[in-house]
């Protein structure tokens, strides 16, 4: 590409620094991938494209992991239907993750339209968590919450997470283990019966999908993923999850798939939500 300098006197950059300043924080606000600008399609198939394939990705503000960095993504399509969620963690981050459990809350683009999520509580457990024997192994939990971080912080009562979802609320096969046990400032975990971790087959623990609930209602949705299916096995595979009837509230397009990938140009590790379906 051509480059082309502009000489100006240098009080005219006192006048062009606020606009210079407004550009910078947009771009980082929003980063978008356009399909249409595909190199490799040419003219004809960008016309015969339709309107709900192209699609435009939204990012979240970044949050220092280790020495790289993790930030929440939305991608839309030009007709504004959500196509998926998820959380991006740089590749400098898996070089350096922390020794200690760290918990990021991420907050979500703008362009969340259409979707249930208010933000994205990410933890990071070097050490796995109970039960050692199942989840022992080093692990991210994603947990995307339908409430604001004020209610999260505000989920330490016993008493409102012994109050369950019943009926058509609950999702398909998921059950709680024992007596409800309330993780504070999380919540209720759900699991499911189907879940090749959990007996009777013992299956090694490398990825599953978790519910989580307080006061009644289903407040989140959690991939748990090791960080070595992420490094060895993530290739973008979309694993469905069991659904409700009846969603905490309407009108809203919810995820029914979940995925792992490595994006190879950014360098990135991507968990996913996707396979969005509108519920009224």
């Amino acid at each position: 590409m051509r480059k082309h300098v502009f000489l100006l006197p240098p009080q005219s950059f006192s006048c062009l620094l606020p606009l210079f300043l407004l550009f910078v924080f947009s771009a980082c606000e929003k980063e978008a991938v356009d399909t249409l600008n595909d190199p490799a399609l040419d003219l004809q198939s960008k016309a015969q494209m339709d309107l709900s394939e192209k699609t435009s990705e939204f990012y979240g503000p970044a949050q220092q992991l280790g020495r790289g960095v993790v930030r929440s993504s939305v991608t839309m399509s030009r007709d504004g239907t959500p196509q998926s969620i998820g959380v991006r963690i740089s590749e400098k981050s898996f070089e350096s993750l922390p020794d200690e459990p760290v918990v990021l809350s991420l907050q979500l683009p703008q362009k969340t339209a259409g979707l249930p999520f208010d933000h994205i509580s990410l933890n990071w457990n070097p050490h796995g968590h109970e039960p050692e024997n199942i989840y022992g192994a080093r692990h991210f939990d994603v947990h995307f919450y339908m409430i604001s971080v004020e209610e999260q912080m505000q989920i330490t009562d016993p008493a409102k997470a012994a109050n369950l979802p019943t009926g058509d609320y609950v999702p398909t096969g998921y059950f709680i283990p024992g007596a409800p046990e309330l993780v504070p400032m999380m919540g209720v975990h759900w699991l499911s019966h189907n879940a090749p971790e959990l007996p009777p087959t013992f299956e090694e623990f490398t990825h599953t999908f978790i519910y989580g609930s307080y006061d009644g209602e289903f407040i989140f949705m959690e991939p748990m993923i090791t960080v070595d299916y992420l490094e060895n096995e993530a290739d973008g595979t979309s694993f469905p999850f069991a659904q409700p009837q009846k969603y905490p509230m309407e009108g809203y397009y919810y995820p029914t798939t979940y995925s792992m990938d490595y994006d190879s140009q950014r360098k990135e590790y991507v968990v996913e939500m996707g396979g969005m379906v509108w519920r009224e």
